[in-house]
């Protein structure tokens, strides 16, 4: 925890609220940034009953910190506080400086959807740039109808990133915000692409990339996916670089830069680009496919290109020439740590090798995963899918050997005698307990009572047996609460 969030959290503990608005004033004035400093005051604020001031920091710490997990309970606790009164003071500190931001589009043939894109942006920005290599559609015909944005021709050289660039040329404003056609922006979060943008404004030699969040509408599901930059400054020297997937780039550094920061931000966009009629009418993945091999071959050495070349292939259901590209990716990435999607090729891996039962080296990608970074939640999941499959594999091994030990009674001769309580009842007693780390609870009870009418006065079989009561008495007020 920062020294700052340390000392404010520690006086809110003490309940001494003002002192803690003064410190976390003084905070988000110096780092207004710092998402965590304005939930700090949020919460001081919060202790104060003043409700609508509480909310008013919460929703600028939302906006810089859009993944965090806090949003549902601060929410919760504002419902039950009172509004209280507007604080000029506290509103003087959400104003932010003018800043000027264009929208860019590049479109080729995309009458579905180019309209839906611009209704969702008229009248957010300074301007809109859009640029098409070719429509044959009704696409330039549609665009007519949007007499403020500036369309410019130019023809496809199989680069998104000269297409970009082209789009970059024209634009006059500050910032520039990047929406593809099949996209259109949440409409809560219009505001919020000009308050992000002057909020990262003025941090000297860094650059910010702001991401968006992208809710990717696939067969009736939404994932939001935060890994989108979108959103930067159009005057710093960036641009784009790679045929697809293309990746931001400066002069200085080309892809892997040190002065450059990315950060998540709650500006929202819807996606359906993934829906199975959208991929098949436009042959995106053969396109993708085309494109990716061409910067494989320009670019060997590039550990990004191999892993977007794997996944592709992966989703064409190639597993076998997918693993290679990704462990092509795995080992190019130990010349450059610059690079930071290793912790998702890892996952690709964990996923080809599980398919195919390789547990132990999909056990060993997730902790590769985890060695990057130990709090990655995919991997502890998978890792703990993957041991949980073995673990299934282990009981069933499990039960053949009861079998065979039983088994082994009328063939076994050897010198040393053998337990004969494992005939006797051993054998069930551990039989039912595989059976109830497979979930048939009931049939394990049921071979429990056998055994213990041979054998009433055993303890264990007692003690086994008052938890399978236990667990039908929680099962009956389960039901009753249904």
């Amino acid at each position: 925890m920062h020294p700052r969030h340390e000392m404010i959290t520690h006086l809110l503990k003490q309940q001494r609220y003002q002192e803690a608005e003064a410190h976390a004033i003084e905070h988000v004035r110096l780092f207004p940034i710092d998402g965590q400093g304005w939930v700090l005051l949020g919460e001081a604020l919060l202790h104060q009953q003043n409700g609508e001031m509480a909310r008013l920091m919460f929703e600028r710490a939302h906006l810089l910190d859009p993944e965090a997990t806090w949003m549902p309970s601060a929410y919760q606790e504002l419902e039950k506080t009172p509004i209280g009164g507007v604080r000029q003071d506290i509103v003087d500190l959400l104003q932010t400086k003018p800043v000027s931001v264009s929208a860019a589009i590049i479109v080729k043939n995309e009458e579905r959807c180019i309209k839906r894109c611009l209704d969702s942006i008229i009248g957010v920005f300074d301007e809109i740039v859009v640029v098409d290599s070719g429509s044959i559609d009704q696409t330039l015909s549609i665009l007519t109808d949007y007499p403020t944005v500036k369309v410019h021709q130019t023809v496809w050289n199989d680069s998104f990133s000269q297409l970009r660039n082209e789009a970059l040329a024209h634009v006059t404003s500050d910032w520039v915000f990047w929406l593809d056609a099949d996209e259109w922006l949440h409409p809560e979060d219009q505001a919020n692409i000009r308050t992000a943008a002057a909020l990262y404004s003025g941090l000297g030699h860094i650059i910010p990339v702001l991401h968006v969040g992208l809710i990717n509408q696939v067969n009736g599901t939404e994932v939001c996916d935060y890994s989108v930059p979108r959103l930067f400054p159009a005057q710093r020297g960036l641009y784009y670089s790679g045929r697809i997937h293309e990746q931001i780039a400066t002069q200085e550094e080309g892809i892997f830069t040190s002065n450059v920061l990315h950060k998540p931000t709650k500006i929202r966009v819807f996606h359906d680009g993934y829906e199975a009629f959208v991929k098949e009418d436009k042959d995106k993945f053969n396109r993708n496919i085309h494109l990716l091999r061409l910067m494989t071959q320009e670019e060997p050495e590039n550990s990004g290109w191999w892993y977007f070349l794997g996944r592709e292939t992966m989703s064409l259901g190639d597993y076998d020439n997918a693993l290679d590209y990704l462990r092509k990716s795995e080992e190019h990435a130990r010349a450059n740590p610059k690079f930071g999607r290793m912790p998702e090729v890892y996952m690709l891996m964990t996923r080809i090798l599980a398919s195919r039962n390789e547990w132990e080296q999909a056990e060993e990608c997730c902790r590769k995963a985890l060695k990057l970074h130990p709090d990655f939640p995919d991997a502890r999941y998978a890792l703990a899918e993957i041991q949980m499959r073995k673990a299934r594999l282990l009981l069933q091994e499990a039960e053949g050997h009861i079998g065979a030990a039983v088994e082994g009674f009328g063939t076994y001769r050897g010198t040393v005698t053998a337990d004969r309580d494992i005939l006797a009842w051993k054998a069930d007693v551990l039989k039912a307990d595989l059976l109830v780390h497979s979930g048939k609870i009931a049939e394990a009870g049921f071979l429990l009572k056998k055994v213990r009418q041979g054998h009433p006065k055993m303890t264990v079989l007692s003690n086994k047996l008052a938890f399978f009561d236990l667990q039908r008495r929680l099962l009956d007020q389960y039901n009753q609460q249904r």
